[in-house]
């Protein structure tokens, strides 16, 4: 016998919008940031050797601030959400690579950083496969 698990298929839509409220707050900090201070970011890209620093905090700034805006309300949901798993995965090898480091401490941090980025991206691909919901523009 079938038996289909029901406890939260009446707030499914609610569960959704809290997911992405709760996936984007640290990417909207980070891209306020970004927008507001982008040159301390430039400086930052530049110690962790990201390739084209001043190009990639544009990028990354566009990513993390618009697109979190974008993913928040719910507009292009699923293909934005690819982004933020390509971006995330990305982000973390760029800024996490905990491969290059010989201190036990930096490594360490680095390694929870890095699989952090991985958990993250992880829920931007179920994002990107169960849509924004019905409390989104996409959904209007």
């Amino acid at each position: 016998m079938y038996l289909r698990y029901q406890l939260f298929d009446g707030q499914r839509d609610a569960m959704i919008l809290v997911a992405r409220i709760m996936i984007l707050i640290l990417y909207g900090y980070f891209g306020f940031t970004y927008v507001t201070d982008h040159s301390s970011f430039v400086t930052y890209l530049k110690s962790v050797n990201a390739p084209i620093p001043e190009l990639s905090a544009i990028v990354a700034t566009i990513v993390e601030f618009f697109g979190g805006l974008a993913l928040l309300f719910g507009f292009w949901t699923r293909p934005i959400a690819a982004i933020f798993v390509l971006y995330t995965i990305g982000t973390g090898i760029i800024g996490h690579a905990f491969w290059n480091t010989t201190n036990p401490a930096d490594h360490h941090t680095l390694f929870v950083h890095f699989f952090k980025n991985v958990s993250i991206a992880g829920g931007f691909l179920f994002l990107c496969l169960l849509g924004p919901g019905k409390y989104s523009i996409d959904k209007r």
